[in-house]
């Protein structure tokens, strides 16, 4: 704890309009369990009630008690009538286990959105590299939606990774876009693989160095584990020559009241 006048100066500085939120309770439509660990919620909306978002952004899930849990959305801005989910479900969990595991379609949910400043840059001439960690998939699926729905020919390389295969839980998705998007690609890395994988191995932030040395014309979007996101700022810049202002982030952290 600082113990006395601290100054802050960041190398940048945007003036952003805070978004207009609202708060509803809206219907489990569909619950998904992509893999053991990671459950897909498709929520809707009361009828007629649409909230703006931007690609990249967060909801907050009430819970009893006065307690919430932050997920990012995962569905495009323009399909914002919707909200698609991806929870990583933790033994034990307030939300991702005894509130998850009480769900079924027709239960419903308080949410409040949208929240978050991550979202893509203004500046959409640069080659752009995501990097994932599980599900940090989430709010980087909805921006590479947004760009398909835009019909922008961005070039974005994706690399995600996980322990195991099974950690790339969307992954017949994102290579269906890698084989009919002519700007995108995709590279799965594993940290734990088994016998049989032939991909990218070890952590996601040393495959994007591998295979971009020189990432001085680029911009990196990484989400997901907090270390992960540590690492990949520091390693991209230090020995990537990527420009600081250009490696956009969110971590995803513990949200909310300590578990108990």
């Amino acid at each position: 704890m600082p113990d006395g006048p601290v100054e802050i100066a960041p190398p940048w500085i945007k003036e952003r309009r805070q978004p207009e939120r609202a708060r509803y309770d809206v219907l489990v439509h569909k619950i998904e369990d992509r893999s053991k660990d990671v459950a897909v919620l498709h929520l809707r909306l009361p009828i007629g009630r649409r909230v703006p978002f931007s690609a990249g952004q967060y909801v907050t899930v009430m819970m009893a008690g006065g307690d919430s849990r932050n997920y990012s959305i995962a569905n495009p801005p323009h399909l914002n009538d919707i909200v698609e989910l991806h929870v990583r479900r933790v033994p034990g969990g307030k939300f991702s286990d005894r509130v998850l595991n009480s769900l079924q379609p027709g239960s419903m949910l308080d949410i409040e959105l949208p929240f978050g400043l991550f979202s893509w840059s203004e500046d959409v001439s640069r080659p752009a590299i995501l990097l994932a960690t599980g599900t940090g998939f989430a709010p980087l699926k909805s921006m590479i939606r947004e760009l398909i729905q835009n019909r922008v020919s961005r070039p974005v390389h994706l690399f995600w990774g996980g322990e195991r295969e099974a950690d790339i839980y969307d992954r017949t998705l994102v290579e269906t876009w890698a084989k009919s998007l002519p700007w995108f690609s995709f590279t799965p890395v594993l940290a734990s693989p088994d016998a049989a994988w032939a991909g990218a191995t070890g952590f996601v932030q040393d495959a994007v160095l591998a295979r971009y040395p020189n990432l001085s014309a680029h911009e990196v979007y990484a989400c997901g584990n907090p270390v992960m996101i540590a690492h990949a700022s520091k390693l991209l810049t230090e020995r990537g020559a990527l420009a600081a202002d250009r490696f956009h982030s969110d971590a995803f952290v513990f949200s909310g009241q300590a578990e108990s």
